[in-house]
């Protein structure tokens, strides 16, 4: 798999340079790519406040696997609109930011990179992490026509030992459990060896492809609050 080219011609004006400053290899395959400098400073400084403080946010939570706070929508489908604190112009403006993840051209870009037309499956959807929270493995590939996850980070002037680190890796293997507080088996997925860690960068995307054979994970925060992005794409002609 090459690395991403993106194509400027009729690009949304809040995007950036959008540098690729790495692939990350698992055996014969792509595990992540990460692109930086996804939008331009001013995008930056909508987003940041938008994130941290106009938005509210849930427990989202799955036994011992997923504990992470995950913004809160006016409805119980995945693409009801957020729920804000208060309506600004600023914080429209940054709505419209948020929107560049479900924009035609970010699609289309992404569709050229897997070399197969692509649809948006599940919205551009904020989190936020809190000191001790984390996310075990999973492969966020439910059916076979989901095909990508990406991330974007939102957290600044991260350093070592901060935690909050994304894992991806090839799956060992995965089991499932009964658990008390769930109707349905929760599963756990092991990674070999060769999983890779890949620090939170502000301002940058994580393209990762999504298989039955590789998964990824975050693990604990242990300083500050991380913040991200994250939209699943699939398939076009899969529904």
């Amino acid at each position: 798999m090459q690395q991403p080219q993106f194509d400027f011609t009729h690009k949304p004006p809040e995007v950036g340079a959008c540098r690729t400053t790495s692939v990350v290899p698992l055996g014969d395959r792509v595990g992540a790519v990460r692109v930086e400098q996804f939008f331009n400073d001013q995008a930056t400084a909508l987003l940041t406040p938008f994130l941290h403080g106009d938005l509210v946010y849930e427990r989202d939570e799955i036994g011992d696997q997923k504990l992470v706070s995950r913004a809160s929508r006016q409805g119980d489908l995945p693409d009801d609109p957020l729920v804000q604190r208060s309506s600004t112009l600023d914080a429209d403006s940054a709505l419209a930011v948020l929107n560049t993840f479900g924009s035609s051209w970010f699609i289309e870009q992404l569709g050229d990179w897997l070399n197969t037309p692509l649809r948006m499956l599940r919205p551009p959807t904020p989190y936020r992490m809190d000191v001790g929270d984390y996310v075990e493995p999973h492969d966020d590939h439910p059916s076979p026509e989901f095909r990508l996850s990406v991330t974007y980070n939102l957290t600044a002037n991260w350093q070592p030992g901060d935690g909050g680190e994304t894992v991806v890796g090839l799956v060992e293997a995965v089991t499932e459990f009964d658990h008390p507080d769930f109707p349905f088996p929760l599963k756990t997925w092991t990674l070999g060896t060769g999983a890779q860690s890949l620090e939170p960068v502000f301002n940058s995307v994580l393209l990762l492809p999504l298989s039955d054979e590789q998964a990824h994970a975050v693990r604990p925060v242990r300083r500050a609050s991380r913040y991200s992005i994250t939209t699943l794409y699939g398939d076009r002609t899969s529904h």
